[in-house]
């Protein structure tokens, strides 16, 4: 599976998984991130491919509750 080129230049939104706040950034961003660090809580989650995939399927599936949260192995309280 790939990232899909339709959601470079698209806002998409994550969440932290320490404290949850929603963050938005291109999905260019996201597909050459390592690292993204939380404005609020300042943690830093690595962006694994596996991670940024989710990222990327909880958009093209916003209905699918296996794709949200969108950090895989997280739950979101």
């Amino acid at each position: 599976m790939t990232l899909s080129r339709e959601l470079f230049e698209a806002d998409l939104t994550f969440h932290c998984p320490k404290c949850e706040t929603a963050a938005v950034r291109k999905g260019s961003w996201i597909k050459s991130a390592k690292v993204f660090i939380c404005q609020a809580c300042n943690t830093q989650t690595r962006l694994t491919y596996g991670l940024k995939l989710a990222i990327f399927d909880a958009h093209l599936h916003p209905h699918s509750p296996d794709s949200l949260p969108a950090f895989t192995g997280q739950s979101r309280r």
